[in-house]
């Protein structure tokens, strides 16, 4: 899969929001960790100015995150996506201005802007692969208040945004997101009825399961301590 577009920022806009605490910006005391806030085909787009990593989050209200670490690869592609058509480096040094990469096959060292790389890829010049999960959000769809056992199981668990009150079983929807800029679904029913608190893993996204065995650990480690921290305890299987 080829790289669509330049690496030119074109038309794309930022600012530095790093100066000042009094706008909502974030700076460590120390000077060495700061979020600048761009505008990327018409989004708000957060960047974490940290000095030897890469993180984006792109479009806030909707996001999708890319994060950047020594021993990741940097693809030039548009997509988390492995061919032998596409070239790709093993991340070997992130500076405040650059990104290093070794290229995996010809071991050739070379040397990206590191602003190219953060707008790259968000628009598509460039991809990371999966290595770590930036953020896991839990979403409850029904409760046990509104459940009704004479509804339909399959009722539409969107039915909120038509003004319908979900009350098939309740259950929660989990989505990790990964430095990817891609997400993994998964969910879980409660265990016993009644119990607002015990869940057990149900379904999952095709995704999820073609993950190898270290990042499906790494996925159920950091899903677990989300769902410990919203007040859940989860039953295995």
């Amino acid at each position: 899969m080829a790289r669509p577009t330049s690496d030119t920022p074109g038309d794309e806009r930022h600012r530095s929001t790093s100066a000042s605490n009094d706008t909502g910006d974030a700076t460590d005391p120390d000077g060495t960790f700061s979020v600048d806030r761009w505008t990327v085909q018409g989004h708000e787009t957060l960047v974490a100015r940290r000095p030897d990593r890469v993180s984006v989050e792109w479009r806030p209200t909707h996001p999708r995150y890319f994060g950047v670490d020594v021993g990741d690869r940097l693809k030039d592609a548009d997509a988390d996506v492995s061919s032998p058509r596409i070239d790709e480096w093993e991340v070997t040094e992130i500076t405040p201005d650059l990104v290093v990469g070794e290229h995996v096959r010809t071991g050739d060292r070379r040397e990206f802007d590191r602003q190219r790389v953060e707008r790259g890829l968000v628009v598509g010049n460039y991809a990371t692969n999966l290595s770590d999960f930036a953020r896991v959000v839990v979403h409850p769809v029904g409760s046990w208040e509104t459940y009704d056992a004479d509804a339909d199981a399959d009722t539409d668990a969107d039915a909120d945004t038509a003004g319908v009150v979900y009350r098939g079983p309740p259950y929660l929807t989990v989505v990790a997101h990964g430095n990817n800029g891609e997400t993994y679904g998964l969910r879980y029913r409660y265990t016993d009825p009644g119990d607002p608190d015990s869940v057990t893993l149900w379904e999952e996204d095709v995704s999820v399961g073609g993950l190898d065995a270290a990042l499906r650990t790494r996925l159920t480690t950091a899903v677990e301590a989300a769902l410990t921290a919203e007040g859940f305890t989860v039953a295995k299987a």
